[in-house]
C-alpha cells in the first residue's frame, strides 16, 4: 500500500495517527513508548528497545513532522570489552539496532528533513548514539536550514574533535540555538577552539568550570554588566 499525499499532509501535524497508519501498512504493532508523550509534543525514545523493523514507521513519521517540539533518541548500551573475545562476539550479536551504521544514518536523514520543515521543534537530544561523520554531515544540512531549534544535545555521542568541527559547520550561521550539550563527547582543546570560532560575539572567550562564557577581558565598555547578563552559556 502506497502512502497518499493527503495522508502525509495530515500526518505532518498528527504524529500518532500517521505513525499508526505506517505501522498498519507494514503489519506491525505501534510501540507504546513511542506514543507515550506525544500529547505534550514530545517524542523521547530509548533506541535500545526498538527492533530493526520497527524503525521505518518511526523515521518516516519524524521526517515529515511539523508538530513536535521535543525529539530525543537515546542509547544506554555499553559495548563489551574486547578482553574476552568469545563474550564480546556474543554481545555484538545482541547489539541494539540503533548502534548500527544503517540506523544512525537513516535517523539523521529523517531528522534532517524534519529540521528543514518544522515550525515548532525547539529541542533535539541525541544521547549515547555512535554518530559517525556521515551521520553528522547529513544532520548539519537540516541544522543549517532550521530556524526554530533552541537546544541541541549530542551528549555521550563520542563525536570527538573531528565530529565537532563538522557540527560547527551546521551551526555557524544559526541564530536560534542558545545552548549546546557536548558532555562526554571526547573533546580536547581542538574541539573547543573549533566551537569558539563559530560563536560570533564581540567579547573575548574564556573557559570557566566547563562552560564557555564570554566576557570583555580588557576595557569594559558602557553597559558592560547589562550585556554580560544577556550572554548564553554553552554546556561542554
Amino acid at each position: 500500500m502506497i502512502e497518499s499525499v493527503q495522508l502525509r499532509q495530515r500526518g505532518a501535524y498528527d504524529f500518532e495517527s500517521h505513525y499508526d497508519n505506517l505501522c498498519a501498512m507494514q503489519d506491525s504493532c505501534p510501540l507504546p513508548a513511542v506514543k507515550a508523550h506525544l500529547a505534550q509534543g514530545v517524542l523521547d525514545i530509548n533506541g535500545d528497545r526498538v527492533r530493526v523493523n520497527d524503525w521505518a514507521p518511526i523515521l518516516n513519521t519524524i521526517k515529515i513532522n511539523k508538530s513536535l517540539e521535543f525529539i530525543a533518541v537515546r542509547s544506554y548500551y555499553t559495548p563489551p570489552s574486547e578482553e574476552n573475545e568469545k563474550k564480546a562476539l556474543i554481545e555484538k550479536r545482541k547489539m541494539p539496532s540503533i548502534r548500527s551504521k544503517e540506523i544512525t544514518y537513516r535517523l539523521c536523514k529523517a531528522l534532517k528533513e524534519c529540521l528543514s520543515c518544522t515550525p515548532n521543534l525547539a529541542c533535539l537530544e541525541l544521547q549515547g548514539l555512535p554518530l559517525r561523520e556521515r551521520d553528522l554531515q547529513t544532520l548539519i544540512k537540516g541544522l543549517a536550514k532550521n530556524e526554530t531549534l533552541n537546544h541541541l544535545s549530542v551528549e555521550f555521542c563520542r563525536i570527538g574533535d573531528g565530529g565537532l568541527e563538522v557540527l560547527c559547520k551546521g551551526i555557524k550561521n544559526q541564530t536560534s540555538i542558545s545552548s549546546i550539550n557536548l558532555t562526554g563527547c571526547s573533546l580536547s582543546w581542538k574541539g573547543a577552539d573549533a566551537l569558539a570560532k563559530v560563536i560570533k560575539l564581540e567579547e573575548d572567550p574564556i573557559l570557566l568550570d566547563n562552560t564557555l562564557v564570554w566576557v570583555n577581558l580588557l576595557i569594559p565598555s558602557p553597559g558592560y554588566n547589562e550585556n554580560l547578563s544577556k550572554l548564553t552559556p554553552l554546556v561542554i
